[in-house]
């Protein structure tokens, strides 16, 4: 009996061990100098720093969805795998070292400790492998970057990668010095890439907290376009919104403005500019036109058609928001919003019910 029962316990147990999922091999809670000494035992053993914390979610899918997958187990098997939450003193000073401030934050290392390259966020497995293996190759290496740069320094695709790195890391004084070095191909170099790096170096400023420096370079990375540059939409659109997450809804409207003029039909503009001004309360009788031009242009879409009756409501001409806000919910019916705003229209032209009288509905 004793014997069975031992077999039967053995069985379980290694069911369980069959059951369990091959991952990534993790060195967790030990001294960072002990990782780069087993590096250094190990030439040419590269080092990869996980950052992370228990809340953070894009670092739980990363162990879930990626580090538990065969190809990425095989990629990283020679390298030494060090994981780092954040929220432990004892890797305070480590977080410092190498600025961490976005979550997952990974870090690949020489195997003397010295940063080669970083990324940051979730990626699936396909695009780990391909960052990983760009590494490996050296392409995409932080101190290539560097060499290349040196070899074509008007670059901006050079400068603006270089800029973004050394933000990244912490350098905020050579991220300054080539977000600015950027700035001066303003109307010589690729206006796109140039645009990105004003609002890179805009981004440090709000930082910091200056915020009028922040608002001035993203307004003037605006006005770098033509209507002739090919690449004036997408750049613009990043414009927008970046002055959003500043706040600016001046120069948000400024920026939808002037895609408007460089083509009246683009929808997605003329619908920005209208929920801009119907969240401020500004501007709202040409907001009401380019709603009306983006209800055509987009074909009757019902999202149009929201945003346009949102607008009337904001100038309380609830007749018209209860109007389009009806043919926004023939359009999608399923939509519960559509149907509480159409509601919500319906029981404000009761409030008032002589506002109305005679006019078409």
């Amino acid at each position: 009996m004793k014997i069975q029962l031992f077999l039967a316990m053995s069985l379980v147990a290694s069911l369980c061990s069959a059951a369990e999922p091959e991952r990534v091999s993790w060195l967790e809670d030990v001294p960072f100098s002990q990782v780069v000494r087993e590096a250094q035992n190990s030439p040419e053993r590269p080092i990869l720093i996980d950052f992370y914390a228990q809340w953070c979610r894009p670092c739980k899918l990363l162990d879930v969805m990626v580090y538990n997958e065969a190809e990425v187990i095989d990629e990283l098997a020679d390298v030494l795998t060090f994981k780092v939450d954040i929220d432990k003193p004892e890797y305070r000073d480590l977080k410092e070292k190498f600025n961490i401030s976005v979550l997952p934050t990974l870090v690949w290392l020489d195997e003397r400790g010295r940063e080669l390259d970083r990324f940051t966020g979730y990626q699936n497995k396909n695009e780990f492998l391909e960052i990983v293996r760009s590494i490996r190759q050296g392409d995409d290496t932080f101190y290539r970057i560097i060499d290349l740069q040196i070899n074509r320094p008007e670059d901006p695709g050079l400068m603006f990668d270089l800029a973004r790195r050394y933000a990244e890391q912490g350098d905020r004084i050579r991220a300054e010095i080539f977000y600015r070095r950027l700035m001066g191909l303003r109307f010589r170099g690729d206006k796109s890439v140039v645009t990105h790096g004003m609002l890179g170096l805009a981004a440090m400023e709000e930082l910091v907290g200056r915020h009028d420096q922040a608002r001035g370079l993203a307004r003037r990375a605006a006005t770098s376009f033509t209507a002739e540059d090919t690449m004036a939409t997408a750049s613009l659109m990043a414009v927008a919104e970046f002055q959003g997450t500043l706040g600016d809804t001046t120069g948000v409207l400024d920026t939808y403005r002037r895609l408007i003029a460089f083509d009246d039909r683009n929808v997605v503009a003329l619908d920005g500019f209208v929920r801009t001004a119907t969240a401020t309360g500004r501007e709202l009788d040409q907001a009401t036109k380019y709603g009306l031009r983006a209800v055509i242009m987009s074909g009757n879409d019902p999202r149009s058609m929201e945003s346009l009756a949102r607008c009337y409501a904001s100038r309380r001409l609830f007749h018209k928001a209860k109007r389009w806000m009806k043919k926004a919910v023939g359009k999608d019916p399923d939509n519960e919003r559509y149907h509480e705003l159409l509601a919500q229209y319906m029981v404000e032209m009761e409030k008032s019910p002589f506002q109305y009288r005679g006019r078409r509905r």
